[in-house]
């Protein structure tokens, strides 16, 4: 079966697609438009897309569409209209449990670093102006016993929460659409998102992208966070205006 793969990958996972498919690896580009996915969807039995493919509406509106199966490199898959790729015949499948641990992992070091100025510090050894250690050099925030607010408490935001109670005793509050129980750390849902985040230190997004959630934060949502306030946003780009 022909495959598309829109992205390259690691030396051993190709070897691995090329021997069970007959397989095209495009080389790294921002993704397809949607025009080229539409090509795409005529050439190819299967297609590996990811990030950035524009697998819009437009994209499945043709007829003979030869691809069965859209294997979306990622958990999210706002980027592929899955309305229409049903009405074309077409599945999709994600990958929802692979990335929780290193995408919560990354929004820690995200917290951290903006919290220790931890980037600034790089940056002033890099060019080779640091001169020595000073008292009120680079002071930043403690991330010890603050109040941390997960927006969105998928398996992704409880793997933040856990980290941020677990390793470094942080206050948990979370604003999530529907009720969650059965938490295996104590935290605290506020059903109102201002409210929460006029309660935070940090702010965290967890939330899934689409346009249920396009500019869910804003001016009003970053003034109740305040301006000692830090927002890391492991979502789509376009949940924060």
């Amino acid at each position: 079966m022909k495959l598309l793969v829109t992205r390259r990958m690691t030396q051993a996972a190709e070897s691995l697609i090329s021997a069970r498919f007959d397989a095209t690896f495009l080389p790294d580009s921002p993704g397809l438009s949607p025009a080229d996915a539409a090509r795409a969807l005529m050439d190819y039995d299967l297609i590996m897309p990811t990030l950035g493919d524009g697998f819009d509406k437009a994209a499945f509106a043709q007829q003979g569409i030869r691809c069965k199966l859209l294997a979306n490199f990622g958990a999210g898959f706002n980027h592929i209209d899955i309305e229409a790729a049903r009405a074309a015949g077409v599945a999709v499948t994600n990958t929802p449990e692979v990335v929780t641990n290193s995408t919560a992992d990354i929004a820690m070091t995200l917290l951290l670093m903006t919290a220790r100025r931890a980037g600034e510090g790089e940056r002033l050894v890099r060019a080779g102006e640091w001169e020595g250690w000073q008292p009120t050099q680079l002071l930043g925030t403690h991330v010890s016993g603050k109040t941390v607010g997960i927006i969105g408490m998928g398996r992704i935001g409880k793997a933040i929460a856990r980290r941020c109670h677990f390793g470094f005793d942080m206050r948990v509050v979370f604003y999530n659409r529907s009720t969650v129980s059965a938490l295996d750390f104590p935290a605290e849902q506020i059903p109102d998102l201002h409210d929460m985040l006029s309660q935070c230190n940090f702010a965290v997004v967890a939330v899934p992208g689409g346009a249920g959630t396009r500019h869910l934060i804003g001016a009003t949502e970053l003034e109740r966070l305040g301006r000692a306030g830090h927002i890391v946003n492991i979502a789509r780009g376009d949940v924060v205006d």
